[in-house]
């Protein structure tokens, strides 16, 4: 597996590769988000993509993305702002941002909750996002599931009906749209933005090979004990 960058107009352009196709995540000229599966044939049976654990730095982004939603965790970490000065400060502080995501949480909970439930099935742990481009009942479908050890990344389409707007596929690509702005799913299009955004982290395909995260190294090493017993 690959991981490949290339600079657009738009900003940058991330590929993950492997042998005859590959997953494109792209910030497009409108300010939206886009995924996109492409292959080499025409062969449905590949429209999905498989992130495994020994591919470490892509694997824990998918399993942040997949924590974030599960929990509700739209704005990240907390971060102390810089007139702070001393523990004490910053430990109250902590408790009184706690205290906020919390009452956030279940006011969103409360007010929004059929959007959770649109996109996450907690009990087969599965995220399933329906592309903004269109209506739901026209629109590219992207789920990804959460197996052991694995994420897989699923694409699908659905049959044109007469009166939508029909969202673009071919046999070779089929793209998702996260706009950024009016999404189905606010405020969790936030996630998948994040998500992005840490992947340009990544190494390039002429650095991969190279490096190698710790918790990567010790999943390995561990593996490989199982193996010799």
């Amino acid at each position: 597996m690959k991981v490949v960058k290339q600079k657009n107009e738009h900003g940058l352009n991330i590929f993950i590769q492997e042998e005859q196709k590959y997953l494109a995540f792209s910030f497009g000229g409108n300010g939206d988000l886009y995924w996109s599966i492409h292959i080499s044939n025409s062969d449905t049976d590949k429209y999905n993509f498989i992130i495994t654990k020994e591919n470490y730095s892509i694997y824990s982004l998918f399993l942040q993305l997949f924590n974030d939603i599960e929990n509700i965790n739209i704005f990240g970490e907390i971060e102390i702002p810089f007139y702070i000065e001393n523990d004490e400060e910053k430990r109250e502080y902590i408790k009184q941002r706690n205290e906020e995501i919390e009452n956030d949480k279940k006011k969103y909970q409360l007010f929004n909750y059929s959007n959770y439930n649109k996109l996450f099935d907690k009990t087969n742990e599965i995220i399933t996002w329906y592309s903004d481009e269109t209506a739901h009942d026209v629109a590219n479908i992207l789920k990804i599931k959460k197996e052991k050890e694995i994420f897989k990344i699923e694409f699908y389409t659905q049959t044109y009906v007469e009166g939508y707007d029909e969202d673009f596929y071919s046999l070779y690509c089929i793209p998702i749209r996260f706009r950024n702005s009016g999404s189905s799913y606010h405020p969790f299009n936030i996630i998948f933005m994040k998500m992005y955004n840490n992947m340009k982290e990544i190494d390039d395909a002429k650095e991969i090979g190279h490096q190698i995260h710790i918790e990567e190294y010790l999943y390995n090493k561990n593996k490989i004990k199982k193996l010799i017993k």
